[in-house]
């Protein structure tokens, strides 16, 4: 629902095929939204697929996880509080601060284990317009 949707489906649609977006298996897989594949195969490429996936998106939770941990105005019961533009600001700022704080060595405050829960059990039926450009991203980089 976010324009970053339009943009993504515009630059595909203009002939740029070089960049995707990830996302869990609760979005529609598009040419330009890479979700995982329903299981695959133990020790196929598509297997590898998921694994490189999976660690790809754990590791952007993992940063998001530690945010909302230092960052009270990034968490689940804040989301509705703020312009998407107010967002986008506190969301650079977040950034700009967390960097700030590794540079400085500041230790972070612990960070809940519910923040960092990575839901990849419950998988829509959604739409799969992305198949073609999934299997050609299998095929070239995990067989």
């Amino acid at each position: 629902m976010s324009q970053l949707c339009g943009y993504m489906r515009r630059t595909y649609e203009e002939g740029d095929h070089s960049h995707w977006l990830l996302g869990d298996s609760g979005y529609p897989l598009q040419p330009w939204l890479m979700t995982p594949i329903s299981n695959p195969p133990p020790d196929s490429p598509e297997e590898r697929y998921n694994s490189h996936h999976c660690r790809a998106r754990n590791c952007v939770e993992r940063c998001i996880g530690v945010w909302k941990a230092w960052f009270r105005c990034l968490r689940k019961d804040r989301t509705l509080h703020y312009s998407p533009e107010r967002a986008g600001f506190m969301i650079n700022a977040c950034a700009v601060l967390h960097n700030m704080a590794l540079h400085y060595r500041v230790p972070h405050p612990a960070i809940a284990a519910d923040e960092l829960v990575v839901d990849e059990e419950n998988e829509a039926h959604l739409p799969m317009e992305g198949v073609p450009t999934r299997r050609r991203i299998v095929a070239q980089h995990f067989t």
